[in-house]
């Protein structure tokens, strides 16, 4: 996949992997659309929990050639039965209904083109599954599940990849993991593997898992 000059929205764009991310995006040539859930610099806000949001984004900017759902939210390690509803609604409204939400906002435009790429952040925790982390790995789980059921709904040139971006040492991997997070790889490189991932994806991927530790 060229990146040069293609148009690019990005979710969860102002911190962490996300901003990694989006500048090495920009550095390949892209025309880079990032959003988050506060404006922050160049990058617009859109709560992507909220469909109208959503929707007024697309308005907005119109098509893009690639999408790539990277925000999430994570929680403080603890039993599936002392986590209260409230807090798995939370979580779901961003890591899953909000990628439902882009998805349904900016693939109709991929199909009627025939080309596109869908990039949905899942997790070795999205394959794996890990005590005292349940409402995380369940919305992972459905990343994946939805990737791939989504990648049989698509027109032929549109792709739509599960991405594990591998143990990115991020503010969120230190709710989970306070004491080593340093050890763990920066996201500075974490996003270059990406974009070594993106450049070689192809229309044969749709529907496929990728670990972006393979483009390491």
């Amino acid at each position: 996949m060229m990146l040069n000059g293609r148009r690019v929205l990005l979710t969860g764009a102002s911190r962490g992997f996300g901003a990694a991310l989006a500048g090495a995006l920009i550095e390949e040539g892209c025309d880079l659309v990032g959003v988050a859930t506060h404006a922050r610099g160049a990058v617009l806000a859109c709560d992507v929990g909220d469909p109208a949001q959503v929707e007024a984004l697309r308005r907005r900017i119109g098509p893009v050639d690639l999408l790539i759902n990277n925000a999430a939210v994570i929680l403080a390690p603890a039993p599936l039965v002392d986590i209260p509803h409230a807090e798995w609604e939370r979580l779901f409204r961003v890591n899953v209904f909000g990628m439902v939400a882009l998805c349904r906002a900016f693939v109709p435009d991929m199909n009627a083109r025939s080309e596109g790429v869908v990039a949905n952040l899942s997790s070795g925790w999205g394959r794996v599954a890990e005590g005292s982390q349940s409402p995380y790995c369940a919305s992972k789980f459905a990343v994946e599940a939805l990737s791939r059921a989504l990648s049989e709904e698509v027109a032929p040139g549109v792709v739509v990849l599960a991405v594990n971006p591998g143990v990115v040492a991020t503010g969120m991997l230190a709710t989970c993991f306070p004491d080593d997070t340093s050890a763990y790889t920066p996201p500075e490189i974490c996003a270059a593997s990406f974009v070594r991932m993106l450049r070689a994806a192809a229309p044969s991927w749709n529907g496929r898992s990728v670990d972006v530790t393979d483009w390491d």
